[in-house]
């Protein structure tokens, strides 16, 4: 049995991607090799430090052993108070770490950004092996949006992820896109493998009956549902619903929270947008409902963030059988996905007219969108189910540590 540590801030109960994503994959990697993660505070919960201030515990999920580090909760939205966080989660996973019993193998994520470079320093203390996780990619995705202007916390993320590419047994991307760009930093390519996220098929499918998408009416309902943040372009999106709101079949919902929500909330109002609303997450058990209450997904990215990182909310969106638009460039991975297997179009990013016109053609091709919706989901229970991909993770494992 493998001894696998990850290290990695979010984790369960955090509603953030990914944490969900490495709570399942903890939970699926547990049942044939022994897993320790090392997790930061959650944000999902109000009980940091209530049962008496503590550096850190200890506790157990189903197989999985979870030391959970103290941390500061201070707003994401303010740059300062994130690198506080980050930076406690980062000392006292450090400490926790250097405590820990030897592992076989540690897979290192990038929540923090440096986080691989903490791994690289842990791999030479034991002589493990190491495989680095590369869900964004820094200082890329800092740099396209804008996150991190500073020229020393660029550099510093710069050297910092060049020191881990280069002491990891392997790299794990999100995609081929992402995958490319590391290699265009000189990491050689077979060094680098891609293992996407996953949906469970089972948990999210076509529904008959749909109570949210009921309560639309009869609308036509243009959707975006995930994180309300920097790397995406919703003002676009609010542009789009204002050259369409003379259009009384279409309305526009957002689900989600995030550092532009409130902003994007005041400037629809401000824009006199009656044909968009916003609803804040909904349940992880309702998320089937919440994703299928669509007639078409909008998966948009900011213009150079093509394989900085890939919107996993393509996966649930593929499951719930529903076509989508991606709004990005077209060596996206998304744009990919939809390009190749005709489950979604594709528009540039920033481009209204575009967007709008992508809507419209929508609109008026039911058929075609049916049949998108089927294929997507036949394409979701074949390449992109949960046990397939984290199955694929776990041979890995055993790959690495032969």
């Amino acid at each position: 049995m493998t001894r696998v540590l990850f290290l990695n801030r979010s984790f369960w109960p955090d509603r953030e991607a990914t944490g969900q994503f490495l709570t399942e994959l903890c939970d699926d990697l547990s049942q044939d090799h022994e897993v320790t993660i090392v997790a930061g505070p959650s944000y999902s919960a109000n009980d940091n430090g209530a049962a008496g201030f503590r550096l850190w515990s200890r506790e157990s999920r189903g197989k999985v052993t979870v030391i959970r580090t103290w941390g500061t909760r201070f707003s994401k939205s303010n740059l300062a108070g994130r690198l506080v966080n980050l930076g406690t989660y980062y000392l006292l996973a450090a400490i926790v770490a250097f405590r820990l019993p030897r592992p076989d193998v540690i897979v290192a994520e990038t929540d923090p950004p440096l986080l691989g470079a903490l791994a690289a320093v842990l791999k030479r203390r034991w002589g493990c092996r190491l495989i680095y996780n590369v869900r964004d990619l820094y200082p890329d995705i800092a740099e396209v949006t804008g996150g991190v202007r500073s020229p020393f916390l660029l550099d510093l993320l710069r050297r910092g992820n060049d020191y881990a590419y280069e002491r990891a047994d392997l790299i794990v991307t999100l995609g081929h896109d992402m995958a490319q760009r590391i290699v265009d930093k000189g990491v050689p390519r077979d060094k680098v493998v891609v293992v996407p996220d996953w949906v469970d098929c089972g948990r999210i499918h076509p529904l008959d009956k749909n109570p949210l998408r009921r309560s639309f009416g009869d609308k036509f309902v243009v959707m975006y549902s995930g994180n309300l943040g920097l790397s995406q372009q919703l003002e676009v999106v609010l542009e789009a619903a204002d050259r369409l709101r003379d259009d009384e079949r279409i309305m526009f919902a957002m689900i989600g929270e995030g550092a532009r929500r409130k902003w994007l909330q005041e400037r629809a109002s401000a824009m006199g947008l009656t044909n968009v609303t916003f609803l804040p997450y909904q349940p992880l058990e309702k998320l089937a409902e919440s994703l299928g209450a669509a007639d078409l997904h909008l998966i948009p990215l900011a213009a150079g963030a093509a394989g900085c990182l890939v919107p996993s909310k393509i996966y649930g969106i593929l499951a719930a059988g529903r076509p989508f638009i991606a709004m990005m460039e077209e060596t996206a991975e998304v744009a990919r996905i939809a390009r190749d297997n005709a489950v979604g179009f594709v528009v540039r990013p920033g481009d209204t007219e575009a967007l709008v016109g992508a809507i419209r053609d929508a609109v008026d091709a039911p058929e075609r969108l049916k049949q998108m919706g089927s294929r997507a989901r036949r394409l979701a229970e074949m390449r992109f189910d949960r046990m397939k991909v984290t199955s694929r993770f776990s041979a890995m494992l055993a790959g690495v540590t032969t």
